[in-house]
């Protein structure tokens, strides 16, 4: 696999990665963060690095990687040859020939000052430096935001009486994770492999000079520095760099050992690793070894059988990430579910982008009732799915309920919100539209019929702001009438993105969508107008005006067409995609990733599902692989492939034909093998 992969691009074409070390859903990730030579702009450095960078700013320890916004990098260690605090001296030239990573293990030489190695576990880090000079300073600044575009950190530092270590706090904020109030806590508390020999110490940073080369651990907490001294004794038991390394390796094998897969060329195997590893970068861990976490009320809790998690991108990944992670490791999903539960009981409200200990509140709609209904119908049920519903209910119903969806009375009188109520006022229609989709599912598994039928039927709202003349959805005001129909740009009536990236947005009805249209194949020459329009464009760091993969409301529209009788061009674009918008460089991703959604995207479609959002179903399309167990707890799933093509002629579930390239969750549940027939022309096989 290759860490590297999405690390670069420019433009809306950055992929927001961060090649250094973490353990599988790690609260400690650390890695370098670069420059231009201390330039360093935030739309292309969200995670604090970017491979065309030539200047290395230090090392740190905490950041949300791919999410397309600049947050994280805090606490901050730069190897010195000189005793200074001054940023702009400590900045070194560098480049990547000297520059090594692996799951769990990052490591770069630092041209004139030494060389350094990191490894990391859920919530320490192992650094071992070794100096070219005598003069052995590391810096270690608390308040340097690495990734973050908030520059005023607030924190503290001590050095140990004995000179082995430090402890320190930093009240971090990024543009996700903290506002002008709030923050999030990391307490540090840091061990050395040999004593300090001098320091000197300026408020919030220290510089350390040692008379070998040294190596140092480091545990992190949001909760205190008894948590992070837990933490790191439980973690980091001995000095030993190697067997914390091989432990965090042994932890991704267990991640990637999911997939055995045979077959396909060597680049798809090392992008659809890749593509695992980056599935599992985001939600973070949030509770500390002692089961103690820093709840969204920002007191202190404990969790018992389970464990608490944050950082949830839930606009992006509820369309791709969730999905597979409900699929593949459904013991996460139930801990994901159970923690954006325990949010909305602290908050009074379910949060729709949770960051660190606040509700960013960024982006729209209200996906976490997607990701929780889902879960829900998928077999995820430990969790307290009736006492969250409560609060989702207010929310989806109660203009009055705290945080409950903008517009929603125009919403529901309406069937649509208008354009004079609000902007963005499309996208929210259609979002709202897929919640109302999870929230059915979400009512009936706890046995509401009623409530079920109710969202049910308002999850059609989207067909309210259909304009049939033009064949796009399309702004509406109060009175009904029309917005003027914008194609360029992002348009007021759109949240990032234009007409036609969202007019297909309707993923748990498309045999309804597809009826919208005159006729049927009035329907498939504009699915089709939009991927050939697409199929024209240059890759480039503009936004793509048509099909846009490197965002997240049209990702699932190559998967429309087998709705629509045609399963041959599902077959063709997802292969187009896959072929065109992921490469195996640092510009690999064709955007951010956006905690692992295009990643998801990606290792779905390479084993031939997609999941069709607000209901339980994928589509089944060409796998690129001969052979891929899915080991899971609840029975393994066998995909096995056999002839040549982009096509499908047949799919077998346990040596039975399947009439239609729709598979529901239940069928894919326990031991089963489905048999994919490729085929090198197109067919009819599929169509529903």
């Amino acid at each position: 696999m290759n860490p590297f992969i999405g690390t670069g691009g420019q433009g809306f074409g950055y992929g927001g990665g961060n090649p250094g070390a973490t353990a599988p859903d790690g609260f400690v990730k650390v890695g370098p963060d670069t420059s231009l030579d201390g330039l360093r702009p935030v739309f292309n450095h969200s995670a604090g690095y970017h491979f065309p960078d030539t200047h290395l700013e230090g090392i740190s320890h905490h950041r949300l990687p791919g999410i397309g916004v600049s947050d994280g990098g805090g606490v901050r260690f730069v190897m010195s040859d000189v005793d200074t605090f001054d940023r702009d001296a400590l900045r070194a030239v560098y480049d990547h020939s000297g520059e090594d990573a692996s799951p769990g293990f990052y490591s770069l030489d630092i041209p004139d000052r030494g060389h350094v190695d990191l490894t990391a576990t859920p919530h320490a880090a192992h650094h071992r430096y070794a100096w070219e000079s005598d003069e052995r300073w590391l810096i270690v600044d608390m308040t340097a935001a690495g990734a973050s575009d908030i520059p005023d950190q607030v924190g503290w530092i001590t050095l140990d009486d004995d000179g082995m270590g430090f402890t320190g706090m930093v009240e971090f904020r990024g543009s996700i994770t903290g506002r002008s109030n709030s923050y999030l806590p990391l307490y540090t508390v840091a061990r050395f492999s040999s004593p300090v020999v001098e320091s000197t110490v300026e408020d919030d940073k220290l510089a350390l000079r040692f008379d070998t080369d040294v190596e140092i651990q480091v545990g992190l907490s949001a909760v205190d520095l008894e948590g992070a001294t837990n933490n790191l004794d439980a973690e980091m038991p001995s000095l030993d760099f190697d067997g914390s390394c091989a432990g965090t390796r042994a932890s991704w094998a267990d991640v990637l050992g999911a997939f055995d897969v045979v077959g396909g060329t060597r680049e798809q195997q090392i992008m659809f690793a890749s593509a695992l590893y980056h599935t599992r970068q985001m939600p973070t861990i949030m509770t500390d070894v002692d089961g103690r976490y820093r709840g969204m009320d920002f007191e202190l809790h404990e969790a018992e059988g389970w464990t608490y998690y944050t950082d949830f991108s839930l606009w992006d990944t509820y369309r791709t990430l969730h999905p597979f992670i409900i699929l593949v490791w459904p013991e996460l999903a139930s801990d994901h579910a159970h923690s954006l539960a325990d949010m909305g009981e602290k908050l009074g409200f379910i949060p729709r982008w949770p960051a660190g200990t606040i509700e960013s509140g960024s982006m729209i709609g209200h996906s976490a009732e997607v990701v929780l209904g889902e879960s829900l119908a998928k077999g995820v049920t430990d969790w307290p799915a009736e006492d969250a519903w409560e609060i989702a209910f207010g929310q989806a119903t109660d203009p009055a309920a705290l945080n409950s969806r903008g517009q929603l009375t125009e919403y529901t009188d309406l069937g649509y919100i208008p354009h004079d109520a609000t902007d963005g006022s499309v996208s929210k229609t259609l979002e709202y539209a897929i919640d109302d989709a999870g929230l059915s599912l979400w009512a009936t598994e706890i046995g509401l019929p009623e409530d079920a039928s109710f969202f049910a039927d308002r999850s059609n709202s989207y067909a309210n702001v259909f304009d049939a003349d033009t064949e796009f959805m399309r702004g509406r005001y109060t009175d009904g009438s029309w917005v003027e129909l914008e194609m360029d740009g992002w348009p007021d009536s759109y949240t990032e993105g234009n007409p036609w990236q969202y007019t297909f947005l309707a993923p748990h009805d498309p045999e309804g969508l597809a009826g919208l249209w005159p006729s049927n194949d009035a329907y498939l020459a504009k699915l089709t107008e939009l991927f050939e329009l697409a199929e024209g464009e240059p890759d480039t760091f503009m936004p793509d005006p048509y099909y846009w993969h490197g965002n997240e409301p049209d990702i699932h529209n190559a998967l429309l067409f087998a709705a629509a009788g045609d399963p041959a061009s599902s077959q063709r674009w997802v292969k187009w995609i896959q072929d065109n918008r992921y490469t195996h460089g640092p510009a690999g991703l064709d955007g951010n990733d956006d905690g692992g959604t295009l990643s998801a995207w990606y290792a779905f479609t390479a084993i031939g599902l997609f999941p069709l959002n607000g209901t339980t179903d994928y589509v089944l399309t060409t796998p690129l692989f001969d052979g891929v167990r899915l080991n899971r707890s609840d029975g393994d799933l066998l995909i096995q492939a056999s002839g040549e093509g982009t096509y499908l002629a047949n799919v077998m579930l346990d040596g039975v034909s399947l009439e239609s390239a729709l598979i529901s969750h239940d069928q894919l549940s326990g031991d089963h093998t489905l048999v994919f027939i490729r085929s090198p022309e197109p067919t009819s096989w599929g169509a529903w």
